[in-house]
């Protein structure tokens, strides 16, 4: 089963190659021709229902003229995307490994906190 975000990349990848198609001037009945598959399979991936196959991606992106790449969203840096994550990730974790991560992560952010913006790139690393 798909995680949230997972669902939600699977609509965004959707929708831009759906826009990367209109700007190509195409139908979905066009590029199912051209790739020999029906167009309901490009309606499911335009729609996040499907993922398209590595190689599908990569030669829906070569008809549209654009890289893979900008098919996929950006990482959000956003306080609550970033939270989502590490939630995420730590609902992977035994009771036991998360009290130690949420230690870890909270004297990290103390740490960095403090830090003046920069201080760590003017720091010199030992040898």
């Amino acid at each position: 089963m798909a995680s949230r975000a997972e669902e939600e990349i699977a609509v965004q990848v959707g929708r831009a190659l759906a826009n990367a198609r209109l700007d190509a001037g195409r139908t979905q009945e066009e590029v199912a021709e051209i790739l020999e598959i029906d167009k309901q399979t490009i309606s499911r991936i335009e729609t996040g229902r499907s993922w398209p196959s590595p190689a599908r991606l990569v030669a829906l992106a070569s008809l549209y003229g654009v890289e893979v790449g900008n098919l996929f969203p950006a990482p959000s840096t956003g306080s609550r995307q970033v939270a989502s994550d590490i939630i995420e990730l730590l609902e992977r974790l035994s009771p036991k490994d998360r009290v130690w991560v949420r230690r870890w992560l909270k004297q990290l952010c103390g740490r960095l906190a403090v830090e003046p913006a920069g201080a760590a790139r003017r720091r010199k690393i030992p040898r």
